[in-house]
């Protein structure tokens, strides 16, 4: 089975409850969800929409849906192209009344069915609910437990009021059930949104700080960090506040992180720098949307490779994850703050608006064993915070240790941090700093791709979110195999050796100029490969990838 719902409504309305409850309602029946939810940045009565992908099997993003919940005659109207014929649209009676010819030509030749309900009072979504329900016929307990659980915070009272509405409203209802009925398949599943599954792994992996500015994709990490009042937090003034302060955080031994996009990464790629001079780990988690300059602030895009590859100004190596699941999502930002304190660099946690926003059922999350680095207890009166070492990583000590008092500095400095502009202590320095992640892959005993279809000649080179719609893809084309990139620094070497005897490898992206294309190729030297067809599917009009889009592949 496999349906998807839309829900569209103007902005400002506050109609992601119905979203949530309908989402809610699947989980609690097994079933298996991802969602993807578009707005404009303009605040009032601009069209909105939040689709909901459901399957007993696994989930994948479509263009069309299923089923409509139109809150006024805009949203329908803007919407309405997406519907298949035979679809269902839910409304209130005062919109089917305002339907212009043209959308009622649209009804009739797509054989589409209108259910509506005389609503005069602010119960809309309640109400459209119970014709939901009674459409598919589903438990009424089911959607009045997942009324209660959505409009808990708002009290009991908002909650005895819904039930009421949808009771009364679904025993007056009577018209033809759809032919498909909704069953409970399976136990329930537990539902989670990207920055939330980002905010516990890191909650989870002992986060001891975390500073943002709110900035849109990002802004619900910090306000998931808020809610769990578990982390100590700065909301501050600007990025630049954000980046150092969380920085003197991790100079105390602190475990740190630091959420933004693209605008506000800009305003920390000075302090960065710093970090690597100092040798300070910190976690960016950058959260990618459509720029240059302000862009189009709430919808998808994923340009800032290159920048992510790039943060600062000098000679240096740190670490890029790219996490493509929402159980990756928690994982590897647990992981990012080991590998920071391990690592003592700079952490990128690379995500996107889709990955960030996307809400969906999720699995059992792994496990993320804690790990502080080398740290000393009791260094000698000769601590040496720099120290010269054949990982490249110096013992570093908490902040109040006895005989561990050293200063970071910005300038280049010798191993006790006095300040040094010697050739050769500046040679020594600067090995020892990219020593740290030479044979990074051999030493965590991780792998920075996942290979499925390993056999295809044909491969596609995915991350993010778009892995969800790209699995499917392959699932019903076999000539396809995907490799899901989580790894964009350093590189793992053994990836070559994947791609090197294939037919065609197709590099899946939403940019326009192929940033991770010429990242991979460069660094491979893929286009000197005789044999190997090197290609692209970009995509950059605001919206993630659809089946559809991957579909093109298979007619050219």
């Amino acid at each position: 089975m496999f349906l998807n719902i839309r829900v569209t409504w103007p902005a400002g309305l506050g109609i992601n409850s119905t979203a949530d409850i309908i989402t809610n309602i699947f989980a609690y029946l097994g079933y298996y969800i991802i969602t993807d939810i578009e707005y404009e940045s303009r605040i009032k009565w601009w069209v909105n929409y939040f689709d909901i992908f459901i399957s007993d099997k696994r989930v994948f993003l479509t263009q069309t849906c299923d089923v409509i919940f139109a809150f006024n005659r805009e949203s329908l109207e803007k919407n309405i192209s997406a519907l298949k014929k035979g679809g269902v649209i839910f409304c209130n009676k005062k919109i089917e009344t305002t339907l212009t010819p043209d959308i009622k030509n649209i009804i009739e030749e797509k054989n589409i069915q209108i259910l509506s309900f005389e609503i005069n009072d602010a119960y809309d979504n309640t109400y459209l609910l119970a014709l939901f329900a009674y459409y598919f016929d589903i438990d009424t307990s089911v959607i009045e437990i997942c009324l209660s659980e959505i409009f808990a915070r708002k009290g009991t009272a908002t909650i005895e009021a819904n039930i009421k509405i949808f009771q009364n409203a679904y025993k007056n209802l009577s018209f033809e059930k759809s032919l498909d009925k909704i069953w409970k398949i399976a136990e329930r599943r537990e539902v989670s949104y990207g920055n939330k599954m980002v905010a516990s792994g890191a909650i989870d992996a002992a986060l001891e700080y975390y500073s943002a500015y709110p900035m849109t994709p990002a802004s619900t990490i910090l306000t998931e960090i808020i809610a769990s009042k578990k982390v100590t937090y700065l909301q501050a003034e600007d990025e630049i506040a954000v980046i150092n302060s969380a920085l003197w955080a991790s100079f105390t031994g602190a475990r740190s992180m630091v959420g933004t996009s693209g605008w506000g990464f800009a305003l920390m790629s000075e302090a960065l720098s710093f970090a690597i001079q100092a040798e300070i780990g910190i976690v960016v988690a950058l959260s990618q949307r459509a720029w240059p300059s302000t862009g189009t602030p709430t919808y998808h895009e994923t340009g800032d490779i290159n920048f992510a590859l790039n943060p600062t100004f000098g000679d240096f190596d740190h670490i890029v994850l790219t996490p493509s699941s929402l159980e990756e999502a928690y994982y590897f930002s647990g992981l990012a703050l080991n590998l920071a304190d391990t690592y003592q660099t700079i952490v990128i946690l690379l995500l996107d608006k889709q990955l960030s926003e996307l809400s969906g059922t999720i699995g059992e999350r792994p496990s993320i064993e804690v790990r502080r680095g080398d740290v000393l207890e009791n260094p000698p009166n000769d601590y040496k915070r720099y120290a010269l070492t054949s990982s490249g990583i110096s013992p570093k000590v908490s902040v109040g240790t006895p005989n561990g008092d050293f200063i970071a500095s910005s300038y280049e400095h010798d191993e006790f941090w006095a300040t040094s502009e010697d050739s050769e202590n500046k040679k020594l320095m600067t090995e020892k700093r990219w020593k740290k992640l030479e044979y990074f892959f051999q030493k965590e005993g991780i792998s920075w791709f996942e290979v499925f279809n390993w056999n295809a000649k044909k491969m596609l080179i995915v991350f993010s979110a778009t892995s969800y719609t790209a699995k499917e893809f392959i699932q019903d084309n076999s000539e396809y195999g995907m490799v899901v990139i989580t790894f964009l620094k350093p590189l793992d070497e053994r990836l070559y050796d994947v791609l090197k005897d294939k037919q065609e490898i197709i590099f899946v992206e939403n940019n326009y100029s192929g940033q991770l294309e010429n990242y991979i190729c460069g660094q491979f030297g893929l286009r000197f490969i005789p044999w190997l067809k090197i290609s692209n599917l970009r995509k950059y009009d605001l919206f993630p990838f659809y089946i559809e889009d991957f579909n093109t592949l298979i007619w050219k």
